[in-house]
């Protein structure tokens, strides 16, 4: 160390010795190091074949590290009578945070420190050079200062109160001089990102900035940052709204990208809505984007919209299950469309767009409360009587099975009570903590079969599958196998077909560690193994599925799936099945879809009985029909009809704009359900069929 202070430009025989060095100590080092560098920019990209004066002071001056004796006291009066301005102690603070707490007892900046440990923990990508030990050390005592783990610190999430308290301590005089320090604590632009939040808590980030940077660049921490704005005291609500459908606009925008972008950018997206709920004053996003949605939809709320022009009238309005539909009458007769010589009017061209955006908006509340079901988030019993003067989001959730401690129940008397499926009434007190059911809250299997019964016998239309949803406990088998399951093991899949449906449910591929799905509010990761990988010739010739398995996030050990959450072991499961159904090698349902089968039973078993149809019995996975030409059974997996004892009868499905209404308990309807219960009902009164072709086979 000696004979290297003392070079200059020229390498000495020491300087190899020294970048072998995997630590040196003492304040006196370090600010002779400093002293060394007077003058000169911190390297920031350090080349381990160079050898020059700054490469190697600085790296010498990242593992410069204080001794027991180093207290942050004895620094400052070492620094005293030095040639050390305030603002260089505190680039070197941030270019080797060990000496932080060091540097803000010689600057006197109370707070410094803190601010350094912010600036590095919202630091996209932190190339500190140090050791793995000094590495561990320096996540601890981030830990120290906020709750936010590392991965969500990585993924761009924003520890706000840390920072006001920050900000507040050191004022923003002295916040701006780290902020220009900010460039050490990254050997690329990851600073960049800390600087943008800081500037944008601090309100001096552009609104109007920031929206043409997601526009224009989709630029994702732009969109992180887009809800870190301060509110203006005037306008609020109005620019709450304005930022909500920006940050909608890009996740919309999303679709047009593959799986991993689709993932990053929709991670971004529910980090920005999640700050800018919080600056909002909302408890959690989907408060936000229910509140959003309401005042978008504030003019429906009294009825019908419409414009006229002559003696033509369209209408927009909501139904009772929640869809928005437009109606169009001449002179009080109605017209299945507009006339051809109207289309084009501004009045109509703006009610037809109304009613796209309507639709979105209708797509994204079901989406939210599906996603509150698979959660289990609480919904208290004093935010009914709100929610349910929603429009839009009233229907949806009077469909829904709502839960509590010991009750359960559809809502009815305007939020105020729940109908149980025997038509018991609950009251709901203000503060009843409640959640959408999922299948598991309404075990067991006699309980949930009420709840089908009544759900089909009243012609309820739920939103989304739920009272009918497909159900995944775990087995003995997978109890016994401990941290996997092998399901769905020898399964072959078309690749490119699977990576799609599972890349619509947030799974995403890596070549080296597969397929996995990062489950954030539960910090787990669910991965699939496949026998072969996908840069073998999988595409033609299918990929088999292994096993599933489940990692607490920044982790490779797996857990034991009795330590899984079994509402998310449960969903997972759903995804798998939905591939397994849909991208299976072989073209049709596999019979191995078991969950799937036993909600299209149910179906069977209800419609035949609300039909009085006394010929109709399921057996296992197939429905079993006593015709008047012979006995015939349709599987409840593939949907393919035979005649007993085995000739196959072909009834081709139609398509699905041209198929009849068909009454489902659930709005998502499944074609290949509706394709079954057809079939069913039409066997089972197979007198009736005029079909000339159809017939010809039932006679043989």
């Amino acid at each position: 160390m000696e004979v290297e202070l003392a070079r200059g430009d020229t390498p000495t025989v020491a300087t190899e010795a020294c970048l072998s060095l995997d630590a040196v100590e003492g304040a006196e080092t370090f600010l002779k190091l400093l002293q060394a560098l007077a003058g000169r920019s911190f390297d920031r990209h350090f080349d381990y074949e160079k050898r020059d004066r700054d490469t190697v002071f600085g790296y010498l001056l990242r593992r410069c590290f204080p001794m027991a004796a180093d207290t942050p006291e004895r620094f400052a009066a070492l620094v005293k009578g030095r040639d050390f301005t305030p603002e260089r102690l505190v680039e070197a603070a941030v270019y080797a945070p060990q000496w932080s707490r060091h540097a803000e007892a010689a600057t006197g900046w109370v707070g410094l420190a803190e601010g350094i440990a912010w600036v590095h923990a919202h630091t996209k990508v932190a190339e500190w050079d140090a050791n793995d030990a000094v590495r561990q050390l320096w996540r601890a005592e981030m830990a120290l200062h906020s709750p936010l783990t590392g991965d969500e610190l990585m993924d761009g999430a924003v520890d706000v109160a840390w920072f006001r308290r920050i900000h507040e301590q050191l004022g923003p005089k002295r916040w701006a001089t780290l902020s220009e320090a900010a460039k050490y604590a990254s050997a690329g632009s990851g600073h960049t990102r800390a600087r943008l939040f800081a500037d944008a808590l601090c309100g001096e980030a552009s609104e109007k900035d920031l929206v043409q940077r997601i526009e224009r660049q989709r630029q994702q921490d732009a969109v992180r940052a887009l809800g870190l704005l301060p509110l203006p005291a005037k306008g609020r609500d109005t620019a709450v709204l304005r930022r909500y459908e920006a940050l909608q606009e890009f996740v919309r925008g999303s679709r047009a990208f593959g799986a991993q972008r689709r993932a990053s950018e929709k991670r971004a997206f529910e980090i920005g809505l999640a700050n800018l709920a919080r600056t909002a004053g909302y408890a959690d996003p989907i408060r936000l984007q229910w509140a959003m949605e309401a005042r978008a939809v504030a003019d429906l709320a009294d009825g019908p919209i419409a414009a006229t022009v002559k003696d033509v009238t369209m209408s927009l309005s909501v139904d009772a299950w929640g869809e928005v539909e437009t109606t169009v009458t001449q002179a009080g007769k109605p017209l299945k469309d507009l006339p051809a010589a109207l289309r084009k009017r501004p009045e109509f061209a703006a009610l037809r767009e109304r009613k796209a955006e309507l639709k979105r908006q209708a797509a994204r509340i079901r989406a939210s409360l599906e996603t509150l079901m698979v959660r289990g988030d609480a919904i208290r019993g004093r935010e009914l009587p709100e929610l349910l003067r929603h429009p839009l989001l009233a229907p949806m959730l009077q469909g829904l099975v709502l839960c509590g401690d010991g009750i359960a129940g559809y809502l009815v008397k305007e939020g105020r009570v729940l109908e149980r499926h025997d038509g018991s009434l609950e009251a709901v007190k203000a503060e009843e903590i409640l959640r959408i059911a999922h299948p598991l809250d309404l075990l067991p299997p006699k309980e949930w079969s009420a709840w089908q019964r009544e759900c089909f016998a009243r012609e309820r239309v739920q939103v989304f599958k739920q009272v009918f949803r497909e159900l995944y406990p775990l087995t003995a088998t997978e109890r016994d196998e401990s941290t996997q399951t092998r399901r769905y093991a020898g399964h072959q899949v078309w690749p490119r077909q699977a990576l799609a449906l599972l890349g619509g449910r947030g799974w995403v591929s890596h070549p080296e560690k597969g397929v996995r799905k990062v489950i954030h509010e539960a910090g787990l990761v669910a991965g699939i193994e496949f026998q072969e990988s996908w840069w073998t010739p999988a595409d033609v010739e299918g990929l088999t599925l292994e096993a599933v398995y489940f990692t607490k996030r920044g982790s490779e050990d797996r857990l034991r799936l009795t330590d899984v959450p079994p509402r998310l072991f449960s969903e997972t499961m759903r995804d798998l099945d939905l591939v397994v159904s849909v991208a299976h090698r072989g073209g049709v349902d596999p019979e191995a879809s078991a969950s799937s089968i036993e909600a299209r039973a149910a179906l069977v078993r209800e419609t035949a009985a609300v039909l009085k149809l006394t010929n109709v019995r399921v057996e296992e996975r197939v429905a079993v029909i006593a015709g008047k030409f012979g006995r015939y059974c349709v599987h409840l997996g593939s949907a393919v009809t035979h005649k007993l004892p085995g000739g196959m009868v072909f009834i081709v499905p139609v398509r699905s704009q041209h198929r009849g209404r068909l009454f489902l308990p659930f709005a998502d309807d499944d074609p290949k359900t509706a394709e079954i219960l057809s079939k069913v009902l039409l066997l089972a009164r197979d007198a009736e069929i005029k079909d000339p072709a159809i017939l010809e086979q039932l006679r043989c």
